[in-house]
């Protein structure tokens, strides 16, 4: 697999997540709390899409990572909001970019999970990396 690849991977873990719930207000987590009623057989069949999309992304995500890799991949990430806070150049008081910046560094952990046997793959040469499910 070539970057194009990575990229279209990381590029829907990012889209599931901010259509999900976002701090704009155009997401499902937005739509679903509008009372207009009339859309609620829609409402349901996207949100169960949403519930399928999540199922088979976080078990990738587990499957490849496990909590080690899960625990680590927010570790590194965490600390290096914390050294942007300590730079100066995320203020703390900010909610919309603290919201924007939990959405991106949740998105890079789900993407790296949902990444990491393709690229295990290709820098070990082996056809199978992953386990089989228990």
């Amino acid at each position: 697999m070539k970057s194009f690849g990575y990229l279209i991977r990381t590029v829907t873990c990012f889209l599931l997540l901010f259509a999900t719930w976002n701090p704009t207000g155009y997401s499902y987590a937005a739509w679903l709390g509008t009372e207009d009623g009339s859309r609620l057989s829609v409402k349901i069949a996207v949100g169960l899409l949403l519930l399928a999309l999540y199922a088979a992304y976080l078990r990738i995500a587990w499957v490849a990572l496990r909590l080690p890799g899960i625990l680590t991949a927010v570790t590194i990430l965490y600390s290096g909001y914390l050294s942007l806070r300590h730079l100066g150049v995320v203020d703390a008081d900010a909610p919309l970019w603290s919201s924007y910046l939990a959405l991106v560094l949740a998105g890079l952990v789900l993407a790296s999970g949902v990444c990491w046997s393709h690229f295990k793959r290709r820098i070990s040469g082996q056809s199978h990396v992953l386990t089989p499910p228990p």
